[in-house]
């Protein structure tokens, strides 16, 4: 059983690297995008086809991260995270020394099995190094890994690839990686394991009308993020007639006030509810679509709109998570699997949805698509308080 570990004073260094693994999970799913011409070139294939290098690490990841709460839920999740770890960087150093596509194709999926193992335990582990009057915060910096990758694991990334080969920029990230591991190991001290797991349970998580929903909803929030995230520099450039050199601006506004927003919901979520945050948040998000979409073509208010959806973008993620971990802490490591699973089958449908928008009605039109999702998204989310509201019992979030 699962039990939440109270340790006072506040594991900041220790949430710190988990956060940090966090950090290396989302720079290295998303660093191809930054080195797509380096590639391209390097191992003479079509700008393009670095998308599906991005596609087989996110549905490895999903597939991949229920599945291992099944068959290594006898292990510690101390164990499992290190093991991510060490995933993760070997097959960083296989795409270094990858001959062909092929080669780095399998390398790709392969570091998604390691992500796979790496993000839930990050979160099972953050959620109960703290006490529960801290959870929102400790959680805050265990994503704010994720939200720094946006912000500077991708240009880092970028810049690096200025400066030596594409491969050699894997091998920095594999060091990266195996120093997190080493962090990890130093100041992290949990060695819980999970409850046992079986298939059986992973289809009562999702047909549970509590944490099914809440899957479904972390699904649709992130679904609305990338059908205009995954193509805001073109999105931009049309609507609001910005130079290119402003869109690194815009990524750079959008990736700090999502900092912003991920403390600051960890700093409230834990004064009034997870539950109210995340209301907060998804009428803040479709405030910040509808400005995208509805505001005539001034480059001042592209640069509003976007740092409007990224604080509160970035706000829903730290009390969802706080949420699921709470709503039944026997299956936290279970819940927080599916629920990192659902963020990265979000990325994938997303950017396919916004690719179809933008292909038949033009990418001024991708907003009103995050919009129309995010409604569902909210939909399900009240509907779902309305039913179980009253409920008590394990697993009740606090606040």
């Amino acid at each position: 059983m699962e039990k939440t570990t109270i340790k006072q004073p506040f594991p900041l260094w220790a949430l710190i690297s988990l956060g940090t693994a966090y950090f290396i999970v989302g720079t290295s799913s998303l660093s191809v995008i930054a080195l797509t011409w380096q590639i391209s070139s390097g191992l003479d294939v079509p700008p393009a086809d670095v998308a599906f290098l991005v596609m087989v690490f996110a549905f490895a990841f999903v597939v991949a991260a229920p599945l291992m709460q099944v068959f290594f839920s006898r292990f510690s999740r101390f164990s499992i995270l290190s093991t991510g770890l060490l995933i993760l960087a070997v097959g960083l150093i296989l795409s270094s020394v990858s001959p062909d596509y092929g080669t780095l194709f399998a390398s790709r999926a392969l570091m998604g099995l390691g992500a796979a193992a790496i993000s839930p335990m990050c979160s099972a582990i953050g959620a109960g190094l703290a006490a529960p009057a801290q959870q929102g915060r400790a959680m805050g910096i265990v994503f704010a890994g994720l939200t720094f990758a946006a912000v500077l694991g991708t240009p880092i990334s970028a810049w690096l690839g200025t400066l030596m080969d594409w491969r050699l920029v894997m091998v920095v990230l594999a060091c990266v990686t195996l120093g997190c591991l080493a962090g990890v190991r130093l100041l992290v001290k949990d060695r819980q394991k999970g409850a046992p797991i079986s298939l059986i349970h992973i289809v009562e998580a999702l047909t549970s009308l509590r944490s099914g929903s809440a899957i479904l909803v972390t699904f649709l929030q992130m679904t609305a993020t990338f059908c205009t995230y995954a193509l805001i520099a073109p999105l931009v450039s049309h609507k609001f007639g910005m130079a290119e050199t402003l869109i690194g601006l815009v990524l750079l506004v959008y990736g700090v006030h999502g900092v912003l927003g991920n403390v600051i919901s960890g700093w409230l979520s834990d004064r009034m509810g997870s539950e109210k945050i995340i209301t907060i948040s998804l009428i803040g998000i479709g405030f910040g679509y509808f400005a995208l979409f509805a505001s005539p073509p001034l480059v001042w208010l592209a640069f509003v709109s976007v740092a409007i959806w990224a604080v509160f973008g970035m706000m829903f993620h730290s009390p969802q998570q706080q949420r699921i971990a709470n709503i039944d802490p026997d299956r936290r490591s279970l819940l927080l699997a599916l629920h990192a699973a659902a963020l990265y089958l979000g990325i994938a449908v997303g950017s396919s949805i916004s690719n179809f928008v933008a292909v038949n009605w033009g990418y001024e039109w991708t907003p009103l698509a995050s919009l129309f999702v995010l409604l569902l998204c909210l939909a399900v989310f009240l509907l779902s308080l309305t039913l179980t509201k009253g409920a008590g019992g394990k697993g009740r979030d606090h606040g």
